[in-house]
């Protein structure tokens, strides 16, 4: 069973967000069946490092508190390039193609009903925020402004320790294909999955804390 499959259960029966049991049969780096296709580094192309995702990701989130910048213009994209069907789906990182203006974004398309998720790099021109596509007459899909600001301030967290324990090209992309997006709905779902997520072997010695306990809880 595919670590995203045993997500997708565990959060959908469990109202006390209790999914240890299942995390803690996973680690790092092998979280997948050898089957499973991810996409390579594109070519030509130099993709970021962990301590540029980090440092994106703090600049952002400090423009969001002060209202300067919105976590969904900035991280959703709608994709349409006239060949293919138009989806929602997130930005999760930039590349830079050599010898070109074009960049690269890594797009994590909405998982859909009878539909695998699917996670390629676009180019950037093929992709509109979230104010761009009201030009075309497309509603906005997808979480609130809260709650992608809450799961962007966990994928903050998330690339702290990825960055001391210099996490792979490989081991960023199988992350962001297992982090069940969909299945976190609000702000106190995603904060008790981040309490879970921390508590499995993929980060074990890393220094966390949850300041927002009691409000889970409550």
């Amino acid at each position: 069973m595919h670590l995203r499959h045993a997500l997708s259960l565990l959060l959908s029966t469990l109202s006390d967000y209790n999914y240890n049991a299942a995390l803690r049969l996973y680690g790092p780096p092998a979280m997948f069946q050898e089957d499973l296709k991810l996409p390579p580094k594109p070519c030509n192309a130099r993709t970021e490092t962990n301590a540029e995702i980090l440092r994106q990701l703090s600049r952002d989130l400090t423009s969001i508190g002060n209202l300067e910048l919105s976590a969904t213009d900035g991280y959703r994209m709608f994709r349409h390039t006239g060949d293919d069907q138009p989806s929602w789906g997130y930005c999760l990182e930039f590349a830079q193609v050599e010898d070109s203006k074009e960049n690269l974004i890594l797009f994590r398309k909405d998982e859909e009903e009878q539909e695998e998720r699917s996670l390629d790099w676009v180019p950037l021109s093929n992709c509109y925020t979230v104010e761009q596509a009201k030009r075309y007459d497309v509603s906005y899909i997808g979480p609130s402004e809260e709650v992608l600001q809450v799961i962007l301030e966990l994928f903050r967290d998330v690339f702290e320790f990825a960055m001391k324990t210099n996490w792979t090209y490989e081991k960023r992309i199988e992350f962001y294909y297992s982090f069940p997006f969909e299945e976190l709905p609000t702000s106190k779902s995603v904060k008790a999955f981040r309490r879970t997520l921390f508590s499995c072997p993929a980060f074990d010695d890393f220094d966390w804390t949850f300041p927002e306990v009691e409000e889970i809880e409550e």
